[in-house]
């Protein structure tokens, strides 16, 4: 049987493994839309069936991706209770145009927040690509404001090199080395600025690798900063790092003997506690004002277990 044009976008989109959080979601809110807007509702509980299907689906496709976790959560919670299934289909389309639309002006209120935030270190680091953290860093240096920036070429993908070059091209002076290299470098800095791909109250999910330089910093005493909009914010019962996702063992090495096992794992969890602040569109948040935004946030009862 052939696969549908749902099934082929969606193995597309669980197959990406070089997009960032908000690129991903930028897909996903595309195949949503795309779907719900051809979908011919019938009955409301069969229609609602559906929905949760879809949903869950896409949280499948990339579920270290929170963010995706968040967009169809709320999504659902805002055609609760609906009684008519073609309302219920425009329910959904309405929100998520709405949150399409809405997505760019809480993106740049991060990075106006952010950019402000981090306009009197002289020097930062990063680590990874994070879409969000390179835009802070590029509105920094279109605002005359230029640290030097610390970061990593970031093995297996080599996205810390992509971002190394565009911010040389908005004009910052960039260090980059080897990934092991930013903990020898650490105290060359003033802050440490990473990205999330989501956060619940078990941590951060970042690259791997993360929470081990963010708990060297925190020997050191330098600002752990991270920078994400609340859209990444998970419930509290969201067990974050349930489902990290692991990659080809040969984006590493090719596999050549059977004594060698790869593991070539992309993502880990940062304890919250190590973390100094989240920038988020709102502005800055210590430890107790993040778990109270997380404790707000409420899972749709059918997206409960795996």
């Amino acid at each position: 049987m052939p696969r549908t044009q749902w099934e082929v976008k969606l193995e597309a989109l669980r197959r990406d493994n070089r997009s960032g959080a908000e690129e991903i979601l930028a897909k996903a809110l595309d195949l949503l839309i795309e779907a719900i807007a051809e979908s011919s509702p019938s009955g409301v509980l069969s229609y609602k069936e559906w929905l949760l299907r879809i949903s869950r689906q896409i949280v499948a496709a990339q579920p270290s991706m929170g963010v995706l976790f968040r967009l169809v959560n709320d999504m659902l919670w805002a055609c609760d209770g609906v009684m008519n299934s073609t309302e219920m289909r425009q329910k959904a389309l309405d929100f998520l145009q709405d949150y399409q639309q809405q997505q760019e002006t809480t993106l740049q209120a991060v990075i106006d927040q952010a950019a402000q935030y981090l306009a009197n270190f002289a020097s930062l680091m990063t680590y990874s690509r994070s879409s969000t953290v390179a835009r802070v860093f590029t509105t920094m240096a279109e605002r005359n404001i230029k640290p030097r920036i610390y970061c990593s070429e970031g093995r297996p993908m080599l996205e810390g090199q992509t971002l190394a070059s565009e911010l040389s091209w908005a004009g910052l002076d960039v260090i980059l080395g080897i990934d092991m290299a930013l903990f020898g470098w650490l105290g060359e800095v003033r802050a440490l600025v990473i990205g999330a791909d989501s956060i619940g109250s078990a941590g951060l999910v970042n690259k791997v690798g993360t929470a081990a330089l963010m708990h060297a910093a925190m020997e050191q005493e330098i600002p752990r900063i991270v920078v994400c909009s609340s859209l990444k914010f998970l419930p509290e019962d969201y067990l974050v790092g349930q489902s990290l996702r692991s990659g080809a063992p040969e984006e590493i090495m090719p596999v050549s003997s059977e004594n060698i096992t790869v593991r070539n794992v992309y993502f880990d969890v940062t304890p919250l506690e190590l973390v100094s602040v989240v920038i988020n569109e709102k502005g800055p948040l210590e430890y107790e004002e993040l778990l109270q935004e997380l404790a707000q946030i409420r899972t749709y009862p059918g997206l409960r277990g795996r």
